[in-house]
Formats: C-alpha cells, sequence, structure tokens
C-alpha cells in the first residue's frame, strides 16, 4: 500500500483540494509550522511557528506522547488557522534502498510491491511504499523505495485527526528538504543535503532531485553550545551568540573556541566523508551511481561561522548554505518576515508547503 493512500483511507480527500496544506516538521527537539500562500506565480510566507518539545516526547522517530503533540497541532489549527497539513515521517523508522526495475516490467509499482519483502522485514500487509524515479539505464529504470510500517503511518493520521487537521499528505523528511534545499540547476546532479539541528544532524544524499540515501548522526548543535559553554563559563542563550558569531573565525583570539567546537564539528565530517566514499565508490553489486558533486548545508546550526569553509577544504567538494525559499519565491522581488538564520532550521516545513501549494509535484 502507498503512503499516500494509507493517509487517504484514514481520512477521505476533503471537498476544496486547492485549498493550501501547511508544512509541519514533528522532530525531537521541536514542531515546526509553515503555511505558503499563493500569489501570482510565486508563494509568500502566510505564517510560521516552532513549539519546543520536553525530552522524551519524541524518542527515536517514535512519538511517546502523542497528546503532547496533538495539543501542539491543535494550536496551530486555532492560533493560524491550519486545516490541512503535510507532515514528515521520520527517516530513523523508514527503509530506504535503490532497485533496477527490468525495462520489460510494465507496471514500475507492482514491480517494486512485489519485490518488498526481498529488502525489508515486514510482510506486505503491514508495509506502506512509495517511490521516485531516478533515472532510466539500458537495462532499466532505477528507482528510490521508501517504506514504513503502516502502524508509523496510522499513528501520524490520528494524531492529526486528535487535533482537527485534515492530513494530505506524508513523506520521508529528507524528500521534503531536498525540495526546500535543491535549485532547478540541482535536479540533473548529485548533491549532498546536510541538516546541522539542534541534537542530530541529517545527511541525505539526492540523485536527479529524488532522495536515494539518508543517515541520522546522534549529535547536533547543542554539543557545541556545550563546550562554549564549558569554555567561557556563559549562560546558554550567550554561549549560542558567541558560537554563532565566532564559529571557526581564524584568529589568534579565536584559537580556544575553535579548539572547543572541533572535536563535534570533527565527528560531523568524519562522519560526512564516510558517507561520501560510500556512496561514490560503489561495489560491483551495487547499483551504478553519479558521484557527489556539491554539498549543501541548512539546519538551525549551519549558520556557524566558517563551518562551510571549513567543511569544504576537508572534503574537496563545493560546500554552500542553502536557499530554502529559491523554489517558492525570488528574494529579489519578496523578502519573507523570517530571518535568514531562522529559515535554515524551517528547511523541511517549507519543502512541505511548497508540496502542500501545489507548485512542486516532487
Amino acid at each position: 500500500m502507498r503512503i499516500e493512500d494509507a493517509v487517504l483511507s484514514i481520512f477521505p480527500p476533503p471537498l476544496f483540494l486547492t485549498m493550501p496544506a501547511a508544512g509541519i516538521d514533528i522532530s525531537q527537539g521541536s514542531v515546526k509550522c509553515v503555511s505558503l500562500v499563493a500569489r501570482t506565480n510565486a508563494l509568500e510566507l502566510g505564517s510560521y511557528s516552532e513549539v519546543p518539545l520536553p525530552t522524551g516526547v519524541v524518542t527515536d522517530g517514535d512519538i511517546e506522547a502523542s497528546d503532547k503533540v496533538a495539543d501542539i497541532l491543535r494550536s496551530f489549527r486555532v492560533r493560524l488557522g491550519v486545516r490541512y497539513a503535510n507532515a514528515s515521517l521520520s527517516e530513523r523508522k523508514s527503509y530506504l534502498y535503490q532497485v533496477l526495475i527490468p525495462r520489460e516490467s510494465k507496471n514500475l509499482r507492482v514491480s517494486v510491491e512485489s519485490d518488498l519483502e526481498t529488502h525489508v522485514p515486514l510482510p506486505p500487509s503491514e508495509a506502506v511504499f512509495d517511490f521516485e524515479k531516478i533515472r532510466e539505464t539500458e537495462a532499466g529504470t532505477i528507482v528510490s523505495v521508501t517504506v514504513y510500517a503502516k502502524r508509523i503511518v496510522e499513528t501520524y493520521a490520528e494524531l492529526f485527526e486528535k487535533a482537527g487537521i485534515t492530513l494530505r499528505a506524508l513523506e520521508v523528511e529528507s524528500q521534503s528538504l531536498a525540495r526546500a534545499a535543491l535549485a532547478p540547476s540541482d535536479m540533473t546532479q548529485t548533491v549532498m543535503i546536510i541538516d546541522f539541528g539542534r541534537h542530530t544532524t541529517r545527511v541525505a544524499i539526492a540523485e536527479n532531485g529524488v532522495v536515494a540515501f539518508t543517515a541520522t548522526l546522534d549529535i547536533g548543535g547543542d554539543a557545541l553550545t556545550a563546550a562554549v559553554v564549558k569554555l567561557f563559563n556563559v549562560p546558554i542563550e550567550e554561549a549560542e551568540k558567541i558560537k554563532n558569531e565566532r564559529g571557526f573565525l581564524m584568529s589568534k583570539e579565536n584559537r580556544d573556541l575553535i579548539e572547543a567546537l572541533g572535536t563535534t564539528v570533527s565527528i560531523v565530517k568524519d562522519e560526512v566523508a564516510k558517507h561520501l566514499l560510500y556512496w561514490n565508490s560503489p561495489s560491483a553489486t551495487d547499483l551504478p551511481r553519479k558521484p557527489v558533486t556539491k554539498v549543501i548545508l541548512c539546519g538551525g546550526n549551519a549558520n556557524l561561522l566558517g563551518f562551510p569553509e571549513y567543511l569544504e577544504s576537508a572534503i574537496n567538494l563545493p560546500v554552500s548554505l542553502a536557499n530554502v525559499w529559491g523554489n517558492a519565491f525570488s528574494l529579489d522581488t519578496y523578502v519573507p518576515p523570517m530571518p535568514l538564520v531562522s529559515s535554515l532550521k524551517y528547511a523541511t516545513a517549507i519543502g512541505l508547503g511548497i508540496r502542500g501549494a501545489h507548485l512542486q509535484s516532487w
């Protein structure tokens, strides 16, 4: 069963499908919501909100305290007027793989479904899946398949039903991220996207705009903040300011700070290099892959001064910050009421909002 079908089996399609759907990103540390409003040939930011989550409400992709999350979603409906939503599913609970569908196969979906048990430890009756075409080869079509246990999809559907919000679509969070972070020129390349968050760092590789690989690192910006607190003996708020404003600024006065941050950042760098090596060096039994040509950064800690330059020198690839608004509108004609620093941590919600506004089909 497709993820979309699983949702629609619980929530029938609304009467007015043209109503935009907000993008809602439920993560370990917070719930973020972005609503985009359609204007002539573009979108504008209608509203946005982030509500922090206490420790233990969401753990390793599982929603442990659904009532607390439902209350937050309900507040989005009351305060922001959210009636319809697209939401992301945690990658930790997904099975993501690539498969070659032979050219003689007449129906891609049937071929993917018949092959599910080869790749995931779930019986077909307990799985929901979706897939995206990556590219055509002489032998057939390479597709990226995402599979979730049906119970996870049902948990999200029930959660939104409690909040009085109609759930329009669910998708793996990195595909939402890619929708916001990738520019049109990236749609023919292979790009690594790094979401450097508070608690975790997500790594995704998108080939021709389709996410084909993901990994989650259990380290994030909070570890950097803790290092600054320890070094300077300052409150967390002051440590955040020091971290973002001084970061990896190469100077004699900043040497101690760079050393304090270096331990955490080097772990991220080493993990990124490991995943790049894996992707760029497929074994004889792997499907052919196009090598990664660039890296795009987003997430609340992507703003760390000097981090893109540090990573670029370490992995020998161009590294840049994402323009998460590029697929919604041009910053030359419209400036959203959200600071750049904030927009990078809203990337997943923005990607979901773009899908909800019907300007992007992917």
